[in-house]
């Protein structure tokens, strides 16, 4: 789906058929039960199923691309650029990710990210550096991001934490599998138990969400 690891878990079993797409242009479009990014949810308040989609170009390493999704009353838009690689055996990528929010959305502010990522065999660790850019009176906001996974037989299992000026650290645990040219998920986050504290990105309860969607070649 989205080439910066950052965003490559978002719709938990859309994960392993649309990051490893082939070389070129490519399309996908997908719907999930409740939009939850990094153990936060993106529609406000659990407000309902989300549509999403995307575009990206891959050639030799090199990918640009965006990708959309429902939040609420309003719209999520990213752009990315970035390049992947891998040298005996170990895989490496290192990109830009800008997340932006149309006027009516819950978030009035956008955030500018740098992404790196390693991968050995199944395990991969990605580690974002970004800054909130609040379009209101606040302050902007710096943070980071950093992910470990495993991957097995089509599951998964993460362990994420914030850190610089924000707090907060979750568990997610999902399966995916392609059934029909189809991609079917299900994800269950567990926040840790302070996600109620100002400065903590994390939602203060737990979840399961259900995903589908498809990947073109074009």
């Amino acid at each position: 789906m989205m080439k910066p690891f950052a965003k490559a878990l978002v719709a938990a079993g859309l994960m392993t058929a649309s990051v490893t797409a082939s070389a070129g242009l490519s399309a996908n479009i997908g719907a999930m039960s409740d939009y939850w990014f990094r153990g936060l949810d993106q529609t406000g308040a659990g407000n309902g199923a989300s549509m999403m989609a995307g575009l990206d170009y891959d050639q030799s390493g090199f990918y640009i691309g965006t990708w959309a999704a429902d939040v609420s009353n309003g719209l999520e838009y990213d752009l990315y650029a970035g390049y992947e690689g891998e040298v005996e055996g170990i895989g490496y990528g290192v990109g830009v990710t800008g997340y932006f929010y149309t006027e009516e959305s819950f978030i009035d502010g956008s955030y500018e990210e740098l992404n790196l990522s390693l991968s050995y065999g199944p395990v991969s660790v990605s580690h974002n550096i970004g800054t909130f850019k609040d379009d209101t009176a606040g302050p902007d906001v710096d943070y980071s991001f950093t992910s470990l996974t495993g991957e097995y037989a089509g599951g998964y299992l993460t362990y994420a934490v914030y850190g610089d000026e924000v707090d907060g650290d979750y568990v997610e645990v999902g399966y995916g599998l392609t059934y029909e040219g189809l991609d079917f998920g299900v994800a269950a986050i567990f926040p840790d138990e302070d996600a109620s504290a100002a400065n903590n990105w994390v939602s203060s309860s737990n979840t399961v969400t259900l995903t589908i969607g498809k990947s073109f070649d074009l």
